[in-house]
């Protein structure tokens, strides 16, 4: 297995990571002991989890697509995908400035994912020799 598909692979599990987190924000809203309540419903309500969802598919097919097809336009749209989603969660999410400290709650999940999908464009970013 090439550098290539293996970064593809870790696109793909990066944004079906992120979809299942969205998914289950509903479910895990109301759970939670050491966060606010108010504060997770607003993770949890239709317009977040239905956005977060669309990008998340949106992110796996244009991994599956394009990027395997080696366009460059879709490697730079996953890379802005990821820094708006990064820059909109660190920015609302006090949680997520917690995330390095592993006895805190924080954006655990959302923070590994950033990190897989980060890499797996690295790794897709490669050209692939042509013939």
């Amino acid at each position: 297995m090439s550098a290539r598909n293996i970064g593809l692979a870790l696109i793909v599990a990066a944004y079906a990571l992120l979809l299942l987190t969205a998914l289950g924000a509903p479910h895990g809203a109301g759970h939670s002991h050491h966060l606010d309540p108010a504060f997770t419903a607003q993770y949890a309500a239709p317009w977040p989890v239905a956005l977060c969802g669309v990008v998340a598919l949106a992110g796996i097919v244009l991994a599956l697509v394009p990027v395997r097809r080696g366009e460059l336009w879709a490697r730079w749209t996953l890379l802005a995908m990821l820094l708006v989603l990064f820059a909109t969660r660190i920015t609302t999410d006090p949680r997520c400035l917690a995330v390095l400290d592993p006895h805190q709650h924080g954006c655990h999940t959302f923070m590994i994912a950033e990190v897989l999908g980060a890499l797996g464009l690295a790794l897709a970013w490669r050209r692939t020799q042509q013939a």
